[in-house]
């Protein structure tokens, strides 16, 4: 977890995504996800910039990167907006991921009534 009390990362992130860098948070846990906006620490990681990883794996997130970096033909803002969509089976789309594990009962519910819709 990035510390929430350390402001100066926050700004470096900042001043590295108006620099034109893409800031992707990721984890290292082989489970679960990135959740930016849930929590305080996330919400400032928005608003500097930076854009989730979601369920991604490290390597698939790098190799991401890498391909998309590579393409002469996108902008910095397309590659962010890109990081959170699933082109080859790398990520968990939004809507079928499951709620946070502090979520309310209605979001679980939500999610619970939305799965068996899938299948």
């Amino acid at each position: 977890n990035m510390p929430s009390l350390k402001d100066d990362l926050v700004h470096a992130l900042s001043d590295a995504t108006a620099a034109g860098v893409c800031v992707v948070v990721t984890t290292q846990c082989h489970t679960g996800s990135v959740l930016l906006g849930h929590y305080a620490t996330g919400q400032a990681l928005i608003k500097a910039g930076a854009v989730s990883a979601g369920d991604m794996t490290l390597e698939a997130t790098t190799a991401k990167l890498a391909y998309l970096l590579g393409r002469q033909d996108l902008t910095i803002d397309e590659i962010r907006n890109l990081m959170g969509v699933d082109l080859r089976g790398e990520l968990t789309p939004k809507e079928q991921m499951p709620p946070p594990p502090l979520a309310s009962s209605y979001e679980k519910a939500i999610f619970k009534k939305n799965r068996c819709r899938i299948f």
